[in-house]
């Protein structure tokens, strides 16, 4: 047994030493592999990164190195998205929340699931108000004491957004959000908004990703003037039934697709802002049909109407009054039967305007419900200024035709109101409407009044806001929303942006009445805008209005006491001389600031005017095909003076007519252009067109065309004739010599936009070949003579 014991031991003891050699050979062999294998990776293989986001430490190769990458900024989990809807030229009174008649049902459920703000102030007018609501600082401050477009040598007043701000859109961007833009813009110059800027304050330039909008006060519904995305000129999509407020909310609704579709849970900020209802009041005829009839009691009996509704809802005290009406408008009854049918068709196509922009809201809230985001998504409507007064006292079907000197009478309005707020009208109601829009407020947009600032402000976020549909009467003025914005998304404003260092925000976060109706908020504000002045000191509101060219210290302060009206009503300069003191000082001192003087109250046109002489009107422009429709803004300005057109072109045999070039539209445009052969040149300014056409036919091949304008007394009185090389065609004394031209800029071979001549239809692209245009203008500014005779013939005094 010892030795059968003895044996196997010792075959154990062999086994085990055969054994161990031969693990040894495996492992040293599965080293050797696995070392070739860690070699191989490594040269494969990115290396670990350096922890916390240090500086990157750099070898000989990248094996010996260890990399570092930048940190992607996200916002917090459960951050907000945002949207702000900005309306244009919306009254207090128009939306159904606060009192109107005209339906609704969008943005009164937007209302009643959130929060209305009867106590919302702005700055009377578009430019101003948007500029402070992307910065939180005072409009002049950002630079836009008065409209966009105009540089006027002082801080207060450059007409383009203040670099010393960082918006909203950046501020939000550079924390994580998408951030898009959609609609009207206004805060940039007029003559940087051309193909080749510059850039810097426009919407992709100011903070966000994506951008689809325009330029200047308004658009033409049917046919926009200037569309751009991002900086590139974009004709919009057109179909028989295109509509402009369709066309922006398409486009809202494709940005949240598409950006949820990417990124789904990345928070976004949407500013949406819509041209309704500034003029022109346009929309289809079913949108205002739906109204016929409900306005032919007048204005005083729709206001008396709104104001009880008003009560009823809690937005004024039961003891409110209304205020009279503003000087120069009549009473309803005082009315002729022509223009009461004509005035309330102006209103049922306000009301068809208000309603299809209620709609298009409500495709928006549509969307972020089948995004599954509307429950975290904080929704801020408000409108820019009060209803506006440009339609004059009679309304107009053309406000380029009363603002241009050529305003259209009554009776000839009269015959349009078929087809009133449709293609062929660019409307605007009278200003008894404008005091229904502001309803129970005295006055309307431009004044320092409560018509001019009190505007609605609704405020929405299902996950946040548990007091649905109640009412807040804390005072609230549009630089506050800046702040109040940052503060929901839980955003810290920086101190410096790019490189500058910033203005400090001038208005207050009033978050918390979000959650407590009582919570303060600021209580003193000034106001100012053309040298209307206000300032709001607790319930104490001091407020003048300025008459244009007037001497400012004759201007009749007057003193309300909002504790015993909210609307203006009772005059308390006289029975209360130093608390007039104490707020005049304070507006002063406001005003000393702010960089609000000098103040200026000239009319809006005769600023443009002398702008453009200012900056000089070039003397030839020389164009040749292709080229991208111009800018209104930087087209060539030939209106009231001298000036001549040459085209060198060739008809081919066959296909010789179309348009040579057209800048406007019917609304305010001239177009030359051939039709069966026959050359014609014509200027529209609706219900009126001065055209000047040939008999004879032009012959085929190259040719050389001319239009020539003679002008016998700037800017109104001249004509025009036609040449075939330096043969005279045709010509004509005009009776209305168009001044200026509509939003539509300028296009070589087609009319893009709006058509100005209703010879044609569409774009009527010319079938030959355009060689080159030629277009040579007499720049002599106008003289004092000429400035008076169009001051003397200007419609609207804005």
């Amino acid at each position: 047994m010892s030795r059968n014991g003895d044996k196997r031991r010792g075959l154990d003891r062999r086994s085990l030493l055969i054994g161990a050699a031969g693990g040894a050979a495996v492992a040293g062999a599965g080293a050797a592999g696995f070392v070739t294998i860690d070699r191989q990776s490594r040269s494969l293989r990115t290396p670990k990164a350096v922890e916390g986001g240090g500086p990157a430490l750099v070898g000989e190769s990248f094996q010996d190195s260890r990399p570092s990458y930048g940190a992607e900024v996200r916002p917090e989990k459960g951050a907000p998205n945002i949207v702000v809807i900005v309306l244009d030229d919306v009254g207090f009174a128009d939306l159904g929340c606060y009192g109107s008649e005209i339906a609704t049902p969008a943005l009164d459920s937007l209302a009643a699931e959130g929060l209305r703000y009867a106590n919302f102030r702005t700055c009377a007018m578009c430019s101003p108000t948007r500029a402070a609501l992307m910065t939180g600082l005072n409009h002049h401050s950002a630079g836009m004491g008065w409209l966009a477009d105009i540089d006027s040598g002082y801080p207060g007043y450059r007409g383009d957004l203040t670099l010393e701000a960082a918006t909203l859109s950046e501020v939000l961007q550079d924390k994580g959000w998408s951030t898009l833009h959609v609609g009207k813009w206004h805060v940039n110059l007029a003559h940087s908004n051309g193909a080749t800027g510059p850039y810097h304050n426009w919407p992709t330039h100011r903070g966000f990703d994506r951008a689809y909008w325009f330029q200047g006060h308004s658009t033409d519904y049917f046919h926009p003037g200037e569309m751009l995305e991002g900086t590139a000129p974009v004709e919009p999509a057109k179909n028989e039934g295109y509509y402009a407020l369709d066309d922006l909310t398409d486009r809202a609704i494709a940005y949240l697709n598409t950006q949820q579709g990417i990124e789904p849970g990345r928070p976004f900020y949407l500013q949406l802002c819509y041209p309704a209802a500034h003029s022109p009041l346009q929309v289809p005829g079913a949108d205002r049909d739906a109204y016929k009839g409900k306005y032919d009691a007048g204005w005083d009996v729709i206001r008396a109407a709104r104001l009880e509704k008003q009560r009823k809802l809690g937005l004024v005290p039961e003891t409110t009054e209304l205020p009279p009406l503003a000087p120069g408008v009549s009473a309803w009854d005082q009315l002729g039967e022509t223009e009461k049918k004509l005035f309330a068709r102006y209103m049922e196509v306000y009301a068809g305007l208000i309603s299809n922009l209620d709609r298009n809201i409500g495709r928006v809230l549509a969307a972020l419900e089948t995004l599954g985001v509307r429950e975290n998504t904080l929704v801020v409507l408000m409108s820019d200024n009060g209803g506006s007064a440009e339609g004059t006292q009679t309304g107009t079907p053309n406000v380029f035709a009363a603002a241009l000197g050529n305003p259209v009478p009554v009776e000839e309005a009269a015959k349009l109101y078929d087809v009133m707020g449709e293609d062929a009208t660019f409307p605007h109601y009278p200003i008894g409407w404008a005091c229904t829009s502001n309803t129970p407020f005295r006055l309307y947009k431009q004044y320092a009044h409560l018509g001019g600032v009190a505007d609605p402000l609704i405020v929405s976020w299902p996950a946040r806001i548990t007091e649905k549909g109640a009412i807040r009467d804390r005072f609230v003025h549009v630089i506050d929303l800046y702040p109040t914005i940052l503060e929901a998304a839980g955003v810290q404003r920086p101190e410096h942006y790019r490189g500058t260092k910033l203005k400090p925000v001038e208005g207050s976060s009033v978050f918390a009445t979000f959650a407590d109706a009582k919570a303060p908020t600021r209580t003193e504000q000034y106001f100012e805008l053309g040298g209307q002045r206000g300032y709001q000191d607790g319930n104490w509101r001091l407020v003048t209005r300025h008459e244009r060219g007037g001497d400012y210290a004759d201007d009749r302060w007057e003193l309300y006491d909002l504790t015993r009206e909210v609307n203006e009503l009772t005059d308390l300069a006289k029975e209360k001389p130093e608390k007039v003191a104490e707020l005049v000082a304070k507006w002063n001192a406001a005003a000393e600031r702010y960089g609000v003087f000098p103040m200026d109250d000239r009319n809006l046109v005769i600023k443009m005017t002398q702008d453009r002489d200012r900056r000089g009107i070039k003397p030839r422009y020389l164009f040749r095909p292709p080229m991208d429709r111009l800018s209104a803004h930087v087209s060539p300005q030939v209106g009231g003076f001298n000036h001549e057109i040459v085209v060198d072109l060739v008809r081919k045999p066959g296909a010789g007519d179309g348009v040579l070039l057209a800048h406007g539209s019917r609304h305010a445009g001239y177009v030359f252009f051939i039709k069966d052969g026959r050359l014609i040149y014509e200027q529209s300014m609706v219900p009126w067109s001065e055209r000047v056409e040939s008999s004879e036919l032009l012959p085929e091949g190259p040719i050389k065309v001319r239009y020539v304008q003679t002008m016998t007394s700037r800017p109104f009185e001249g004509g025009g004739a036609i040449f075939l090389g330096e043969r005279k065609l045709a010509e004509k004394t005009y009776d209305k010599v168009l001044l200026s031209t509509s939003y539509d800029g300028f296009s070589l071979g087609a009319d893009l936009g709006n058509r100005v001549s209703t010879l044609y239809e569409g774009h009527n692209p010319f079938q030959g070949e355009i060689v080159k245009v030629e277009i040579k203008v007499d720049n002599e500014p106008f003289g004092p003579l000429e400035v008076k005779r169009f001051i003397d013939r200007i419609g609207i005094r804005v």
